[in-house]
This record gives C-alpha cells, sequence and structure tokens, in this order.
C-alpha cells in the first residue's frame, strides 16, 4: 500500500499483507524464545542466591536478564504496534502514548549495553585495582544503578522529538508514531549523539578495560607460575575458569555489537540519504531493528554452553530435583576452583577486607584478592 501527501510517497504495512505474517511469525518466534530462555536464567540465579551462592557478575546477568526480558515482553510487541497500526483519528492522549512507546522501546536495548559496560568496569576494578573496588560508588548494586540511570537518560529528548504525525494518503489520512525525526537539524544531532553516547563510547570502554584484564590477569599466571605461589594444579584450575568465564562475558558483548550495530549505523548516519521522513514502513530499519531484537534470545543459550554451573543448575530446574548447595571444604581445594563459575561463585570481593586464615604463601592482601578474583 502507498499513501502521497504532495509530492511525497510512503510505503505503508497492512494488517492483510504478507509482511504482517511474516513480522507475527519471525518477532513472536523471537519473542516466544527469549521470554522462556530469560525468565529461566532469572529462575537458576534467583534460587541460586536463595542457596547462599552469590556473586556481582550473577548480580550483573540477572539485570541483564531483565533487561532482555523486557525486549521479548515489551518492546517485540510495541514494535508491531507501531509498524502496522495506522490509526484514522488522532484520538486524545495518543501523542503521550506515542512519546512514552518510543521511549520504552528504545531503553531497553539501550539499558543492555549500559549494563555489559558497567560489567566491564567492575570486572576492570576487580580484577585489576582490587583495593579501588572497595569505594562506594564501584559496588555493584550502585553501578546497576549507574548503567539504568545512564540508559534513560539518554533517551529522556525521545519525549521531545518524537510525536503522531498526519500523512494524507489516496484513501484520505493516517496517524503514525513517528521515530526521531532525521531531516533537521536537532532531530539528526541527537541521532548522532545517541550513536556516540548510547553506542560508541560503551563500545571503546568495554575493548580497552578487558583488553586490560586480559593483560593483567594472563600477566598475573605467569607471574604465579614462576614464583611458585601456587601449585601447578591450582595455576591450571585458575587458568582454566579464568579463560572460561573471561570467553563468555566476551561472547556476550561480541553477539551484542554484531545484533545491533546495523540498527544504530543505518539510523544513525544512513537513513536521512535513503528515505524521507517520516518513512512509516522502512524496510531496512525494520528489518536491522528485529536483528537486533535477536539479540535477547542469544544470551541465555551463551551462559549454557559457556558455564558448566549454569548447565548443572539448568538441568536441576528441568528435572524438579531440589536438593542443598553442596557446602564448601573449609580451605577449599583445586577441584571446587575448578567448577566455580559466573553462576555459582563466592565473590570474593564482597567480604569486604576479611583476611583468609590460610595465607599459602600470599604476604599481601591485595595480591590474594586478584589471584583469586580472576574465577569472575
Amino acid at each position: 500500500m502507498s499513501s502521497t501527501n504532495s509530492t511525497k510517497t510512503y510505503n505503508l504495512w497492512s494488517t492483510n499483507g504478507d509482511e504482517f505474517i511474516a513480522a507475527i511469525i519471525v518477532l513472536g518466534l523471537v519473542s516466544l524464545v527469549g521470554l522462556i530462555g530469560n525468565s529461566f536464567v532469572i529462575s537458576i540465579i534467583v534460587s541460586t542466591r536463595r542457596r547462599g551462592q552469590r556473586s556481582a557478575v550473577q548480580l550483573f546477568l540477572l539485570h541483564l536478564a531483565i533487561s532482555d526480558l523486557l525486549v521479548c515482553v515489551v518492546c517485540i510487541p510495541l514494535t508491531l504496534w507501531l509498524i502496522f497500526y495506522y490509526p484514522e483519528e488522532n484520538v486524545k492522549g495518543a501523542s503521550g502514548l506515542c512519546k512514552f512507546t518510543r521511549f520504552v522501546q528504545f531503553l531497553a536495548p539501550s539499558s543492555s549495553m549500559c549494563l555489559l559496560t558497567v560489567i566491564s568496569i567492575d570486572r576492570y576494578y576487580s580484577l585489576v585495582r582490587p583495593l579501588q573496588a572497595m569505594k562506594a560508588w564501584l559496588r555493584p548494586k550502585v553501578l546497576i544503578i549507574i548503567g539504568w540511570i545512564y540508559a534513560g537518560a539518554i533517551f529522556l529528548p525521545t519525549f521531545y522529538f518524537v510525536d503522531t504525525e498526519e500523512v494524507q494518503w489516496a484513501n484520505g489520512t493516517f496517524w503514525y508514531c513517528s521515530t526521531v525525526p532525521n531531516n533537521t537539524l536537532a532531530g539528526f544531532s541527537y541521532l548522532v549523539f545517541l550513536s556516540i553516547f548510547g553506542f560508541l563510547i560503551q563500545l571503546v570502554t568495554i575493548i580497552v578495560l578487558y583488553s586490560r584484564v586480559g593483560k593483567a590477569v594472563w600477566s598475573r599466571e605467569r607471574k604465579i607460575s614462576r614464583t611458585g605461589t601456587m601449585s601447578a594444579a591450582n595455576v591450571k584450575s585458575l587458568d582454566k575458569t579464568k579463560k572460561r568465564v573471561t570467553q563468555m562475558l566476551l561472547t556476550v558483548v561480541i553477539f551484542f555489537l554484531v545484533c545491533w550495530a546495523p540498527f544504530v549505523i543505518y539510523t544513525g548516519f544512513i537513513e536521512r540519504y535513503v528515505a524521507d521522513f517520516p518513512n512509516p514502513a522502512d524496510g531496512i530499519r525494520v528489518i536491522s531493528y528485529g536483528f537486533g531484537l535477536f539479540n535477547s534470545v542469544c544470551n541465555p543459550f551463551i551462559y549454557f554452553f559457556n558455564s558448566p554451573s549454569f548447565r548443572r543448575d539448568s538441568l536441576r530446574k528441568v528435572c524438579l530435583e531440589i536438593g542443598n548447595p553442596t557446602e564448601e571444604r573449609p580451605g577449599g581445594n583445586s577441584d571446587n576452583s575448578s567448577r566455580s563459575t559466573v553462576i555459582s561463585r563466592v565473590d570474593t570481593m564482597a567480604r569486604g577486607g576479611e583476611k583468609s586464615k590460610v595465607t599459602n604463601g600470599f604476604g599481601n592482601l591485595a595480591y590474594q584478592k586478584e589471584t583469586y578474583d580472576t574465577r569472575l
């Protein structure tokens, strides 16, 4: 279907067309799988924490799953509504609903990026600068709050830019909840701002911090091996767990960037040159946004295939087996260390500055924390 306003022609999608059926099938499947997967992740993390197995990264992943669940439950239905529903009358309250809808649609994916960024900040200070990690503003709950607030703050101008647009077409008029206008200097500047402060800065931060984490941990391992302060078995266990968990976190980041980069690049730098505004049914924008939404399905599978503990807890949930958590032996051992992962590890930083009674040759408390916190 097409519509005209003066010399402009708009492509419209109808609920009677093939594109509606395709969108319902694809996005509906993404929403269903993401809903089940992220609900499962939240259930496992909550039950694990109730058993007394708490960690900082665990809390971060819980909020990341909540953000992904918000995408599946809220953003996908809103997306279908926005691209296929064009009312003939601008009813009272439609403008406010349009603004709020676009804000929520932008907020959920942005919150995931901000949470991934604060995770990298937490990992950097916990592994590279453990003494500074004790500062109040670097506590996991504070970082999470900062991440959510930042994600919401950068999209507040959406309430100013977004509104319902009246568009003439052959059979009358319809009202479209527009996106941020790319045909004005202010609107385009804001889109560039979002690309930089909502994506690029976080990307650079993550790359820099994780590269420093990798360099510090790998360097520390060689130092431990040379000085002999840990047995060969413990060094091997530490290395195995460190690589597995670091690989999992980096995989989450890479999948997010790959899924959302096309949408950010297109809306921020390309769309204004290839399509007029408003553009109610831009196929490229919708497909790239849908590809970004698919990221919310990926994380539960990444956790499952990269975390033995998560797989074990998943199977326990599926089989409805209820058991007591395994108690740690005094002093611990290399087997327990090798099984320690993101979901079930004991967060060494959460114990305040408590010193271990067994020094194992570590005279410096900071060095001891740096060593054991590589388990993430």
